[in-house]
């Protein structure tokens, strides 16, 4: 980050990926469903506990512990994230890389949509700017995602936002 020149690091957030992300919320939410219908029938069918609810288990521990160990992994590499920096905003891609960054003083304003369904909710950022560049376009996972919060302080705080 410091080769872009726009300061230190004020904060660093994970990004989602749309399609992936979305998918794979609503793998592990139906996983999770699979689980509470199979510890149901266990009250039915008490001799099939090691037969269903046995593997079931297993399966969404598995599930859980690989997710939290990516979430862990992909902080460590700087992999979707989005960079605060004291002059600007950087994003990053599944590499690491940065793919695209703007300076406070070239904002001119941010959109924000806010998607909330059954099985996610994220935010869609637009940071646009003073040039006749596109605007930096990502997406902030959660309902009420810290991401969102420390973009608009961060931007109040330069004086690029109202």
């Amino acid at each position: 980050m410091s080769g872009l020149g726009l300061g230190p690091i004020r904060g660093d957030y994970a990004l989602m990926t749309p399609f992936a992300g979305t998918l794979l919320q609503i793998l592990r939410g139906f996983l999770l469903i699979a689980w509470v219908v199979m510890a149901g029938l266990t009250v039915f069918t008490p001799d099939q506990v090691d037969g269903n609810l046995a593997w079931t288990t297993a399966v969404v521990v598995a599930v859980y512990a690989v997710t939290f160990g990516w979430r862990l992994l992909t902080a460590r590499l700087g992999m979707n994230r989005c960079y605060l920096l004291a002059e600007g905003v950087a994003l990053t891609n599944r590499f690491g890389r940065v793919i695209d960054s703007v300076r406070w003083s070239d904002v001119t304003g941010v959109q924000q949509t806010t998607v909330v369904e059954l099985y996610m909710g994220a935010h869609r950022m637009e940071i646009h700017r003073n040039q006749s560049a596109k605007p930096l376009t990502f997406l902030a996972p959660g309902v009420k995602s810290r991401l969102v919060e420390a973009l608009l302080a961060e931007g109040r705080r330069a004086g690029s936002l109202q």
